[in-house]
């Protein structure tokens, strides 16, 4: 009986390990995706800045062709 609850604290033991590590990938993921949200947020700023002055762009081209 002692031999077979020692065995299954061994392997509780071990799972907890398992767990420890998967929550610390966990936790790195999470700082990496705050990054990567971080960029899509300035991508986001960019490509709307890239819009707005392709519109000044169409709107001049057709100002000088109406001349």
């Amino acid at each position: 009986m002692a031999q077979a609850t020692l065995g299954n604290q061994k392997t509780i033991i071990a799972n907890e390990k398992v767990i420890i590590s998967n929550q610390k990938k966990i936790l790195r993921n999470q700082d990496t995706l705050n990054v990567l949200l971080g960029n899509q947020a300035r991508i986001l700023r960019n490509q709307d800045a890239i819009v707005k002055n392709q519109k000044k762009i169409l709107s001049n081209q057709a100002r000088i062709l109406r001349k």
